[in-house]
């Protein structure tokens, strides 16, 4: 039996501040992937993440503009959608500077 490589696709991922702006809110378009076949990495400055699908693998890294606490991290798989919430290690919100 022929061996196949499995085509390596980005997925789609888009990332806010949660409502209450205490961390990111992170949506990740895993269509056609497996829930059992999705890997996540969390770290103080981002994540990589992996799943695959039949013929295909999604493989990626990113990178957070704040540092995060990934060991409070919360990971949802739904319909090909996975869904992260994590907290921000310290406060985004700075000292006010006066524009002039």
């Amino acid at each position: 039996m022929e061996h196949k490589e499995k085509r390596v696709l980005e997925p789609m991922v888009g990332v806010a501040h949660n409502d209450d702006d205490t961390g990111f809110y992170v949506e990740i378009d895993l269509a056609g992937a497996s829930k059992n076949t999705v890997e996540l990495d969390m770290g103080k400055n981002g994540f990589c993440i992996t799943a695959e699908g039949d013929d295909f693998k999604y493989e990626s890294c990113y990178t957070f503009a704040h540092e995060v606490k990934p060991d409070e991290a919360k990971a949802k798989f739904e319909s090909g959608l996975l869904s992260i919430d994590v907290p921000f290690e310290e406060t985004t919100r700075g000292y006010k500077v006066t524009v002039e």
